[in-house]
């Protein structure tokens, strides 16, 4: 049976062997350890992977995008020279731009997301230095989009009190800190200890993380024991709930994502830790007021007589009742190879496949042909590893090439050539602490701030603007005497910035300018004419 290797030398030349009946793909520099932590889909059917090569968590990030049938297209080598990098997960806007966290040692490890564009190149990148408030060190986790394309990053952070590790922090489509705002935090819930985020999914226009905590055992409260967490968060991001899983029963361990079984139950997948040398497969069964609705496990026997550990990392939903769930699983404890299991929520267990010899956390998704890509790593040697990805349908069988054309990077029709994105000059942010609160910020855009100039008019034209006209829909402009008389009124579009209005003809005075939305008045100024 063939494979398609691709080998990458230091200058990023690639060879390509090609088989039409499977889909398994190998990127790696021999004596090299290269991972992927994270692998999604884009606006043309290709894929991008997020990941590193060198050390434990990587020093250099590395980008691949591979076409429909997982060939390179290009990569990018991410470089800092006064820092290591570790991109842990990505996420792609319909217009092509890409956004990645993980963190940086800058001069401490911090968060950082970048965003590039469709042609590959750097747009901006920021440091989030967290250590005016306090904290000593953060990582970027997972990182979203919402409707309006504000980056949503899920990080945690670690300091000496320990009171609030779970953040959210939203950036602009420019970088700029728009709020933040810790979540599970110690000073809200004084029983929780240590909680950490892995995951967080946009359900209904609602937020949901994944993690664990530890919380105090119910008939002894100086002793904390390790639990699956779940936070729900609403649509303007106000911490609803938090739910450490089955506080009152046996369950030990963590969750690693969700995925909705309808409008109002979810499911979270993660890891029931029996002992130091067994684990089990969880399915957590929760609503969307922070209910718990039971769980199952998948036990070890369920899937052979040697296996002593598994643990479901990610979930795809096949249908109503099956569902394809990315897992480690194996005879060891504590490295296991990764798999796949075909199971419904009962832990009923139809199918799985292991791949051997395979080690790093797999990333599933599910492809616009109702397929399923998986992304981890494979061991090259004793102390190297290689990048591996690779196709399957629902049966778990390899999924033949599709031979449908496509036209990739579309929207960067020059193509894009492989590279080095130097992340050197990274701006920090070091007043991120200064940032308000999601509250505030919501509160602050039903406000249209208007600026006047040149106040005093000295000439014919003055000009007006806007700020937050995206956020509000039937506006006017209009300008008043100090009578109240209405001067002047017209039309404010959404996204305007500014009007300039004829005053040749006003009298001289003073006159205000307010700006109305739905009829309400929501911005104002004074300015003079003379």
């Amino acid at each position: 049976m063939k494979k398609i290797f691709i080998l990458i030398f230091n200058v990023f030349f690639s060879i390509s062997l090609f088989s039409q009946t499977k889909t398994e793909v190998y990127f790696g520099v021999s004596g090299r350890k290269d991972g992927c932590s994270d692998i999604i889909e884009l606006y043309d059917k290709g894929y991008y992977l997020t990941g590193g090569f060198e050390g434990s968590t990587y020093d250099f990030g590395w980008n691949i995008k591979t076409d429909i049938n997982l060939e390179m297209i290009y990569d990018k080598v991410l470089e800092n020279s006064l820092s290591t990098i570790a991109p842990f997960s990505s996420v792609s806007d319909k217009n092509g731009n890409i956004y990645i966290t993980g963190f940086m040692n800058y001069p401490v490890q911090w968060p950082f997301v970048i965003k590039i564009d469709s042609c590959g190149n750097k747009v901006w990148c920021k440091v989030l230095d967290y250590s005016a408030e306090g904290f000593d060190f953060g990582a970027g986790k997972d990182v979203i989009l919402t409707k309006d394309n504000e980056v949503i990053l899920l990080t945690g952070f670690e300091s000496e009190s320990q009171m609030e590790k779970v953040h959210l922090i939203c950036l602009g489509t420019d970088g700029e800190v728009l709020w933040k705002k810790p979540y599970a935090s110690q000073y809200q819930h004084p029983w929780i200890r240590n909680p950490s985020g892995y995951h967080i999914t946009e359900i209904n226009n609602d937020y949901y993380i994944s993690g664990y905590c530890y919380w105090p055992y119910p008939d002894d409260t100086t002793h904390f024991f390790l639990r699956p967490l779940f936070i729900g968060v609403d649509s303007l991001f106000k911490e609803k709930w938090i739910l450490p899983f089955a506080p009152l029963d046996s369950v030990y361990g963590d969750a690693y994502n969700s995925i909705a079984l309808n409008d109002s139950v979810f499911m979270g997948v993660g890891i029931s830790r029996l002992s130091n040398s067994v684990d089990f497969g969880l399915l957590m069964f929760y609503n969307k007021d922070g209910e718990e609705l039971g769980y199952s496990e998948i036990t070890n026997e369920q899937i052979g007589p040697d296996i002593n550990s598994n643990e479901i990392r990610d979930i795809q939903k096949i249908n109503d009742s099956l569902f394809i769930a990315a897992v480690f699983f194996g005879s060891d404890f504590s490295e296991n190879p990764v798999g796949e299991f075909i199971l419904d929520t009962a832990a009923n267990l139809y199918n799985f496949e292991s791949r051997p010899s395979t080690i790093t956390s797999p990333s599933l998704i599910k492809t616009y042909d109702e397929n399923y890509v998986i992304s981890t790593s494979i061991k090259e040697n004793k102390s190297d590893w290689d990048i591996y990805v690779y196709k399957i349908d629902e049966n778990l069988n390899d999924v033949p090439f599709d031979p449908t054309p496509h036209t990739y990077d579309s929207l960067c029709p020059g193509g894009i050539q492989s590279g080095t994105i130097d992340l050197s000059d990274c701006f920090v942010w070091t007043n991120v602490g200064d940032a308000p609160t999601p509250e505030e910020y919501f509160a602050s855009l039903k406000i249209i701030p208007v600026k006047a100039y040149p106040n005093p008019v000295t000439c014919n034209k003055i000009t007006f603007e806007y700020e937050n006209t995206e956020y509000h829909q039937n506006m006017e402009l209009r300008c008043f005497n100090i009578y109240g008389k209405e001067i002047h009124k017209e039309k404010i579009y959404r996204y305007q910035g500014k009007s300039v209005v004829n005053v040749s003809n006003w009298q001289k005075g003073m006159y205000f300018a307010v700006v109305y939305s739905a009829g309400k008045a929501v911005g104002r100024c004074k300015f003079v004419v003379r």
